[in-house]
């Protein structure tokens, strides 16, 4: 088998990893472990499907992308039926005349979510998908671009509707900067925001395709992050940077909020909210909004009179005033939480899987700009910081892993796996390597159930095994030559910004694809069919409803088949129904 890591950006998608040795079909027995010894996972019962999902998708979308001698190529999207999964149909969306359909396939599509939150505690039930956002279908202005559409799950196979007038003429996708506000209750009143050159613009998902856009002030330079997500009426609100005649340092903005209106249109707040005078230069949002709708931000200041840059933590609270709304985050002793500067001068923000909630807790690593040595690992309350843990050996950028579950919170430190409690006591080796290098200890399993986590640790041999542990090291199953490639959410969660609870976990063992329950990986495995050959690798993209599910699986670099799954029905498991070779990709959501 070659392990092989995912690594996502904005117009790339590559794979990288280093090669192991082979293993075959079946699985084998486990090594290592936690305090009570391994479970073996050649002697796990084989079950006929599992419980206890989500069922809340009876659709799914995958896009199919070819690329002629050229170079230039068309990405296609498709619907899946799970009641007839042996059959695919187009939508009328393609990507026509680009240049990397894999990226385009990426990025192009975006799922728009609605989900049954408690007003009373801001608890999640029912998370689901409800349509797709198409965003863009050609690349820098090669031909006039039919902009944005929307494919809704309750609407026909292979339809999809214009949102807005919008041509995206001249833009490439990623000068763009779109930036979706999800509305949990109603995706037909979510917005996508965006930036073309000359001006920046909003269209609301319910738009027709004669409406024109919205535009933005011409005072606000960017919209940092979307607030306030719950509820179907109402302005949008975004945290913005805005230019103000009384700034006074190069570079230099207020921070404030800007609305789009119901009855079109912009209005931004006057007033700077950053405190003393001071001026942001950049800011970004670091994970998503906490229950009660507060949101951290990193923001790199500028002091007034010598403008001197400090990038550090504040906490955006819209239940207070507007003029204390905005307020830094301090340890004990009154001292900031400070970042690093990336390479284009802004914040250097934390992997998105470097960063975990408990509660309204929230646990990041930072490392250095080019993602070597030691990390330090926070945590982060309210207003207030402290040190989880200083110079832990290195997460690993593009692999390892911060989880939380069960009162405890862990981490991949280079060849060890640690854990402690949620207030930073009680540090546990839960397991270790010998394997040292990049991508010894990786998952794309980010979130936990009943405490358990799942990861894959290398073996100094070269092969793999997939570990299942408690996060207080009370019990583990280690699968031998095994992979975990993914999971499906329970579509349950403390809050929308923390949508982490497992359902199911996908193993891929040599030719085999099968399963698990994440609450209880020990009572056996569901297997959903074999391969009719090993691949170069297999993924999925992000946690999502299950028993309905889409799996890519690489026979190499350039060529992806998608395949449908069931974790109810054994032996379940489908290539779609599209001939050809070319490159397919679930869409985020699926």
């Amino acid at each position: 088998m070659k392990m092989r890591v995912k690594m996502t950006g904005m117009l790339s998608l590559m794979l990288v990893g280093a090669a192991l040795t082979g293993c075959g079909g079946g699985s084998g027995g486990g090594s290592g472990g936690g305090a009570n010894g391994p479970g073996d996972g050649a002697n796990l019962p084989r079950l006929s499907g599992l419980e206890g999902d989500a069922d809340n998708h009876d659709r799914l979308y995958f896009t199919h992308g070819t690329t002629g001698a050229d170079d230039r190529g068309s990405s296609i999207l498709y619907a899946l039926d799970v009641n007839a999964p042996d059959t695919s149909q187009a939508v009328n969306l393609t990507i026509e005349e680009v240049y990397n359909t894999q990226d385009l396939g990426a990025h192009a599509y975006v799922p728009l979510y609605e989900a049954d939150i408690d007003p009373a505690d801001g608890s999640v039930e029912n998370y689901r998908v409800t349509d797709i956002l198409f965003l863009h279908n050609r690349e820098d202005g090669n031909q006039t671009s039919e902009g944005f559409a929307r494919a809704s799950l309750d609407g026909a196979a292979d339809a999809a509707v214009r949102v807005s007038s919008e041509s995206y003429l001249t833009a490439s996708l990623s000068g763009a900067y779109t930036l979706i506000w999800q509305n949990y209750t109603e995706a037909d009143d979510a917005e996508v925001s965006y930036n073309l050159p000359g001006n920046k613009s909003h269209v609301r998902a319910n738009f027709s395709g004669t409406d024109t856009p919205y535009y933005f002030s011409s005072n606000v330079i960017k919209q940092v992050a979307a607030v306030g997500h719950v509820g179907s009426s109402g302005d949008r609100r975004y945290i913005a940077l805005t230019n103000d005649s009384g700034t006074q340092c190069a570079g230099g903005y207020f921070l404030t909020v800007a609305s789009t209106l119901n009855a079109g249109g912009t209005s931004y707040g006057a007033s700077n909210y950053l405190p003393d005078g001071k001026e942001a230069f950049a800011a970004g949002p670091l994970g998503g909004p906490l229950r009660d709708g507060s949101q951290y931000l990193v923001i790199k200041t500028l002091a007034p009179g010598d403008c001197a840059s400090e990038t550090a933590l504040w906490r955006y609270d819209p239940s207070r005033p507007w003029a204390s709304s905005l307020s830094q985050v301090l340890d004990d002793n009154g001292a900031p939480l400070i970042f690093p500067d990336s390479l284009g001068g802004g914040p250097l923000m934390p992997e998105p899987r470097h960063l975990a909630r408990e509660g309204d807790v929230v646990y990041f690593g930072i490392t250095s700009i080019l993602q070597v040595g030691t990390q330090d690992l926070y945590r982060v309350e309210g207003d207030s910081w402290s040190l989880l843990s200083d110079d832990e050996d290195n997460l690993g950028a593009h692999t390892g892993f911060v989880v939380t579950g069960a009162g405890r919170v862990a981490v991949s430190a280079g060849s060890t796996v640690v854990s402690w409690k949620a207030d930073g006591s009680d540090r546990q080796v839960l397991d270790n390597t010998v394997a040292d290098w990049l991508g010894a200890l990786h998952t794309e399993v980010l979130g936990s159930r009943d405490g358990w986590i799942f990861y894959n640790r290398a073996s100094i041999s070269g092969q793999d095994n997939a570990v299942a542990m408690k996060i207080d090291g009370s019990d583990s199953l280690v699968i031998a030559g095994g992979q975990w490639v993914g999971a499906s959410s329970s579509g349950k969660g403390e809050a929308i910004g923390n949508m982490t609870e497992l359902s199911e976990v996908f193993l891929w063992h040599g030719r085999q694809i099968a399963a698990v329950s994440a609450a209880d990986p020990k009572a056996g495995m569901v297997v959903l069919g074999e391969l009719d050959a090993a691949p170069e690798n297999v993924v999925m993209y992000g946690l999502a409803p299950g028993p309905h599910r889409l799996i890519q699986v690489h026979a190499d670099e350039d060529t992806a088949i998608v395949y449908y799954v069931n974790t109810r029905e054994a032996n379940s498991l489908r290539r779609n129904s599209v001939p050809g070779a070319g490159y397919q990709r679930p869409v985020d959501g699926f």
